[in-house]
């Protein structure tokens, strides 16, 4: 993005897209005219839909857990008028504002909520469109996946850090949105939901089934995940059909996103690692009907035709679901033969079933 800036020095506004979004014709007519009748509007953000939510239950509970951020949390802090990030694609932004902004910045891994803090900080509004889509795909396969929630769990902690500087002595701000930035939407949402999610459901519960003098209100065990499943799978058409597969899969995301926070906040040597998230393309019916699309079906035969036979069949296993798995098994299997604690049993079980199934790559939509 950085480096396109000059190519687009004669243009007042800039579309920007991921390659696998496929914008209907009118978009620009539905976002540029928000920021031409705005002065002070920094980007217009349209809201993403998927083109393969049904494809496995991964991207069924990716597409509960982004519809939720998307129409939801992004909706809501636009319209209380506090900070909200641009996603990074399916948008346009107003090529002043990026400038004033001081351009793209590679400090973090998430170089468009950076963008977005500083102008935010400059004095720039931005604008939701709940009512403007834009289809797109979801990744299929775990080890995409994985590593776009690496991304997306380190870069706002290597941005809490850098900018709360910023934020604190920011002229163009009110104090209590400065609060707002630094305690609720980096402190709260970005760090503290990933550090209760994992000693909850990761520690806290097991010890439960192990030690049976440690107890759990009852409150904080039942009602309180299941108001939260039920709010966020309520923003998901029939959603609820997966609302067990998708608080198991988000369980078993703890270890990977608590890692990657303390990676962005304490600079660990992984902290920057940047791998362009992997779609299969199967979904973008325009591309694939293109001519485009027919020769890169043909060449991606004759390369797939190229590799061993013995790669092909290599699956890539990960030693930290692994060891989760086997870790909530043993707590299970223990809490029913010496405790006799049948209701603890069942969720670690199950929820072991799932950390072996991501740590020996078994989710795929493949």
């Amino acid at each position: 993005m950085e480096e396109a800036m000059e190519d687009i020095a004669a243009y007042e506004y800039v579309a920007i897209f991921d390659a696998d979004f496929d914008p209907e014709p009118d978009f620009l007519l539905k976002t540029v005219v928000y920021l031409r009748d705005n002065p002070a509007a920094g980007f217009a953000q349209a809201r993403w839909v998927y083109t393969n939510g049904d494809e496995s239950v991964l991207t069924r509970v990716q597409e509960i857990s982004l519809n939720y951020h998307i129409r939801c949390e992004q909706y809501a802090r636009h319209a209380a008028d506090v900070f909200f990030n641009f996603n990074g694609t399916a948008g346009v932004w107003r090529r002043a504002c990026i400038e004033d902004a001081g351009g793209w910045n590679h400090r973090t891994t998430v170089e468009d909520m950076d963008l977005s803090l500083r102008a935010y900080l400059r004095g720039w509004k931005f604008i939701f469109l709940d009512d403007v889509t834009c289809p797109n795909e979801i990744p299929a396969c775990y080890d995409a996946f994985r590593k776009q929630q690496h991304r997306w769990s380190c870069g706002p902690m290597q941005l809490w850090r850098a900018a709360t500087t910023a934020v604190w002595t920011a002229k163009d701000v009110p104090f209590a949105k400065k609060c707002y930035l630094v305690v609720f939407f980096f402190g709260t949402r970005m760090f503290a939901t990933h550090v209760v999610s994992f000693f909850l459901y990761c520690v806290l519960i097991p010890l439960c089934a192990t030690a049976p003098e440690v107890t759990i209100p009852f409150w904080a065990l039942v009602y309180a995940p299941v108001l939260v499943t039920l709010s966020t799978i309520a923003f998901t058409p029939r959603g609820w059909r997966v609302a067990a597969q998708y608080v198991l899969f988000e369980n078993a995301m703890c270890i990977v996103k608590l890692t990657a926070m303390l990676a962005g906040l304490l600079h660990w040597s992984n902290a920057h690692e940047w791998v362009v998230t992997t779609k299969l393309g199967r979904f973008v019916d325009k591309v694939k009907r293109s001519e485009v699309g027919v020769k890169a079906k043909a060449a991606a035969k004759r390369v797939a035709a190229s590799v061993p036979e013995k790669l092909k069949r290599a699956r890539k296993v990960y030693a930290r679901e692994l060891c989760m798995g086997a870790f909530f098994l043993s707590c299970g299997l223990y809490g029913v033969c010496v405790h006799a604690m049948w209701y603890y049993a069942i969720f670690l079980c199950a929820q072991g079933v799932v950390f072996l199934a991501f740590g020996l790559n078994y989710v795929d939509g493949r």
